[in-house]
């Protein structure tokens, strides 16, 4: 039988975006390069921006870039905002991004986290990409039925693994939690240079609460996203 391709994958799941979440400050290192790094870059190259996350690298990846199917990995990012070293930057972003990176070559995918078991669950290919969306998980107790989200992997952990960097023509949408946020990082990048108005802003609320998010991806319930415009008083923002 001819293995199935990413791309066919990709036509059977019709996902529409990635998610990849990054402490907000990360933004403007971000912007700056135009490009998305992965750990192994950061370290190398921009250590300020090299975070504890990036250290425990348990999946043996450094030089891709982690991201999840349709919606971030709530489960990560409450275990990153309990790490110390980002006790004084508690703000994040999830960063959303075209789902044809997955075709790119050397793109890793895992049924679950893809540090579980250092990444020996980690396998290239459409049947790798396919096996996050079977009726029960791989890895763990997971299952899904008919109430779970149809773009949403079986175990909400489920990853791929992209090689870095990522140029920011593959960034399609910057979310927030508060419009308060919005607003912040947006005048902020403004006044950098870095016209944020290129990019689509989103201010979901539910990306950041991992309970509630797992909840309405499981068994249904609306997650709200608004897009977000700034004010055309630019001394507003």
């Amino acid at each position: 039988m001819t293995p199935v391709t990413v791309a066919e994958a990709l036509a059977r799941l019709k996902l529409t975006r990635l998610a990849h979440f990054t402490p907000a400050r990360n933004l403007w290192h971000i912007m700056a390069l135009g490009e998305i790094r992965s750990s192994k870059d950061l370290a190398d190259n921009a250590p300020e921006c090299f975070g504890p996350t990036d250290r425990e690298r348990f999946d043996r990846q450094p030089d891709k870039v982690c991201c999840t199917y349709e919606y971030p990995n709530g489960y990560y990012l409450a275990k990153a905002r309990k790490n110390p070293e980002f006790t004084n930057y508690p703000s994040w972003v999830c960063l959303l991004l075209d789902p044809a990176l997955l075709l790119r070559p050397g793109t890793l995918f895992s049924p679950c986290n893809a540090a579980t078991g250092g990444g020996m669950y980690l396998r290239p290919g459409g049947e790798g990409l396919l096996d996050s969306y079977a009726p029960s998980s791989k890895v763990g107790p997971w299952t899904r039925d008919s109430r779970h989200h149809p773009r949403a992997a079986t175990d909400l952990q489920a990853e791929a693994l992209v090689p870095g960097p990522i140029d920011l023509s593959y960034l399609h949408g910057i979310v927030v939690r508060t419009e308060a946020e919005a607003r912040e990082l947006y005048g902020a990048l403004g006044r950098g240079g870095f016209v944020p108005a290129r990019f689509r802003w989103i201010i979901a609320p539910d990306f950041f609460d991992r309970d509630l998010l797992s909840q309405r991806l499981r068994f249904g319930g609306v997650i709200r996203e608004t897009n977000w415009t700034p004010p055309a008083d630019p001394e507003e923002n």
